[in-house]
């Protein structure tokens, strides 16, 4: 169950994606965040009074959802969609996917876990992975190496979200209740982030792009779901590398759906494989 979860997951990501980053064409990533985060809120919090008892909020499992959702999807999907505005889809959904990754290097630094030769090697390919990306200029767009840390960032967030959501988990397996309460968390954060901005004069909306956007929001939803009913069922060992495959499906799909946006040249395939296959190498033992 975990598994296909997560393989479900992973598709309505790469989707999402794909309608954030034709929405994003005339908008811009604190909106997107804006209707993405409140529609994922809205959504687990109509769901909340039909699958979540009152006396189940009651439990050391909140501080770690609402944690959770600070970092993710709060301060992750901002930075991945700053990634995608700038640098693309192709070149940011490898990147920020690579959080396995750092979950791994947290795990090592503060919890004393050692690596494996597997581990080293699969290190070695993400690194070398965005070294690609990096230097993968695309056709039609200008972008800057230095927006790379956007999506690094999304990765660092999506790492430390993953670990904090599955200790919640653990205590108390209510995949629905940790969602709302992630959700909310985050949409209230960039709420914060929006008037620390200037407040509704920063957002930017046409009727085309708010059609674009809410689709992706809804589809991220979905997405997001998956994720915490795949990790009320399995470890974060076998959920997360798997989420993670959704970068070979996005440049699949930018290839078809975004070619007056994005050009997916030969080396951003390549970039985009070597961090997806290292990332899976790193957490699978």
């Amino acid at each position: 169950m975990a598994e296909t979860l997560a393989l479900q997951a992973a598709f309505f990501f790469a989707i999402s994606h794909i309608l954030i980053r034709r929405g994003l064409e005339k908008s811009n990533s604190i909106t997107a965040s804006v209707i993405s985060l409140g529609l994922t809120a809205l959504t687990t919090w109509v769901m909340v009074p039909f699958m979540v008892q009152v006396s189940s909020f009651w439990t050391p499992a909140v501080g770690y959802f609402v944690a959770a959702g600070l970092f993710a999807p709060g301060l992750g999907r901002i930075f991945n969609y700053m990634g995608i505005e700038r640098v693309g889809v192709a070149r940011t959904v490898p990147v920020s996917n690579s959080s396995p990754m750092f979950a791994s290097v947290l795990a090592v630094l503060f919890l004393g876990e050692r690596w494996t030769l597997q581990n080293v090697t699969g290190t070695s390919l993400v690194i070398a992975g965005l070294v690609i990306l990096s230097q993968a200029r695309p056709e039609r767009t200008e972008w800057r190496g230095v927006d790379l840390i956007y999506p690094l960032l999304a990765a660092l967030s999506f790492a430390i979200s993953s670990v904090l959501r599955k200790r919640g988990l653990i205590i108390a397996n209510l995949p629905v209740m940790a969602a709302a309460l992630a959700a909310a968390t985050a949409f209230l954060f960039v709420i914060g982030m929006l008037q620390a901005q200037g407040g509704r004069k920063v957002l930017k909306l046409t009727r085309r792009s708010a059609v674009w956007l809410f689709i992706g929001g809804l589809t991220n939803t979905a997405a997001t779901l998956s994720v915490f009913y795949a990790l009320s069922y399995g470890k974060v060992v076998i959920v997360e590398p798997l989420v993670a495959t959704n970068p070979l499906l996005s440049i699949l799909l930018a290839a078809i759906f975004l070619r007056d946006l994005e050009a997916i040249t030969p080396r951003v395939v390549v970039g985009g494989l070597c961090t997806v296959i290292g990332t899976i190498l790193v957490v699978t033992l």
